[in-house]
């Protein structure tokens, strides 16, 4: 025989609950090259009044153009145009286990279990063999291959899963211990941790603070905005020139029957004091020859996407010039214009509408927006923990050999 039609999940048990008559789920099994001569069975009575050929064409013209007929025939037609694989189908009880929302895993729908190793099972729905000679090429994720991969675990080549195996629900709980830093990797904070840590990244920063090679392969990491904001400001003022500073234009995106209210209780003053992640604040202060990164994804089809690095090359009343710096579309000269954003939050009752440049200076960036970032030397700067108990880092930046960490503490274990 050959199966026909397609297989679905959560059809549960072929069995009825005790007491009930079998309902929802009838098994139709049909040869593929018998079809035309079973559905003319099923009209006995008109012998004579249905024409082979005409239902041969019906049938083909809706296996080609009708969507839902394509969606049950698939299996069927797959089964036509290769080998065909010869099945036996099993039938068991109903599951053991009713779990209602968990996701099925694969041994509660149907399982490939060439010579099954318990033949009396009675807690499966449908087990479907292949009967085949020799040998055959199985997939590496298959747990035939958990022996090879785990050979302590399964010493004698026993499948991966096996329903007799015991289930640890539990944990043992470690002793906590300290993790010390080596010292190689340490900066002595002195006074100014800010100060320590951008002297040692950027290192001989006068003469090469307008070089792009310079700048796209280094950064300080730290988790806050508020803490990108400090170290960015310190390294600007050590840049020359004169610098400039865009304000935003804040107001409230608000109904006509609100906004009267709404703008008595939250003043443009207060609104110009709020700072969101992803979104610029409301002061931006730049000059010529500092490095910038965008804030939101811009023009992709241009490079100009969320992270993105950009060199200032000059500064207008309502635009701003720059090269990107690193990338594809490395040295590529960009005029960015001022852009209004849409900001929501759960804390404030009210959408707050800001239009500014989508920049923030990145000599120091968040955890967030290094992430895909490839760097040769980084400052690690963490004033406070930033990992409650249990959680573990996970960094995603490419980094080469040199990465340093300082933070403030009173001794070196962190």
């Amino acid at each position: 025989m050959v199966i026909c039609g397609e297989n679905y999940r959560r059809i549960g048990s072929l069995l009825p609950p005790d007491g009930e008559k079998p309902k929802f789920a009838q098994l139709y099994i049909f040869e593929p090259k018998n079809e035309i001569d079973n559905r003319l069975a099923n009209f006995a009575s008109r012998d004579g009044l249905l024409m082979p050929e005409l239902l041969t064409l019906l049938l083909q013209m809706l296996d080609q153009h009708n969507e839902l007929v394509k969606t049950f025939r698939r299996v069927r037609q797959q089964l036509q145009d290769s080998a065909t694989t010869s099945l036996k189908l099993r039938i068991f009880g109903a599951k053991s286990r009713n779990r209602q929302y968990d996701l099925p895993s694969s041994t509660e729908i149907a399982a490939l279990i060439p010579g099954d190793f318990i033949p009396d099972r009675e807690d499966r729905d449908i087990i479907v063999d292949h009967i085949y000679e020799g040998l055959k090429r199985i997939t590496s994720l298959n747990s035939k291959f958990d022996a090879l991969h785990f050979p302590l675990l399964f010493p004698y080549g026993e499948d991966g899963y096996h329903p007799l195996i015991k289930y640890r629900s539990f944990r043992e709980d470690a002793p906590m211990d300290w993790i010390q830093i080596p010292q190689l990797f340490l900066i002595n904070p002195g006074n100014d941790p800010v100060e320590s840590i951008a002297d040692d990244i950027y290192d001989s920063f006068p003469h090469n603070h307008s070089h792009p090679s310079y700048l796209t392969s280094r950064a300080i990491v730290t988790p806050t905005n508020a803490t990108v904001s400090t170290i960015n400001n310190y390294m600007l003022q050590r840049v020359t020139g004169n610098s400039t500073t865009y304000y935003s234009s804040d107001s409230l995106f608000l109904s006509t029957e609100t906004a009267d209210s709404f703008d008595e209780s939250y003043p443009t003053e207060f609104l110009n004091t709020l700072t969101f992640n992803g979104v610029p604040d409301h002061e931006l202060t730049i000059k010529v020859n500092t490095p910038v990164m965008l804030l939101r994804n811009f023009n992709p089809g241009l490079g100009l996407c969320n992270g993105t690095r950009i060199m200032i090359t000059s500064l207008g009343d309502n635009y701003i010039k720059g090269n990107i710096m690193g990338g594809s579309y490395d040295t590529d000269e960009l005029v960015i214009p001022r852009i209004v954003l849409n900001v929501e939050n759960s804390k404030w009752p009210f959408i707050l509408k800001r239009r500014q440049f989508l920049l923030r200076l990145c000599y120091a960036m968040t955890i967030n927006k290094s992430q895909g970032q490839t760097l040769e030397k980084v400052g690690i700067y963490l004033p406070e923990p930033v990992f409650s108990h249990g959680d573990t880092p996970k960094h995603n930046t490419k980094l080469r050999p040199s990465v340093i960490a300082v933070r403030e503490c009173s001794n070196r274990q962190v």
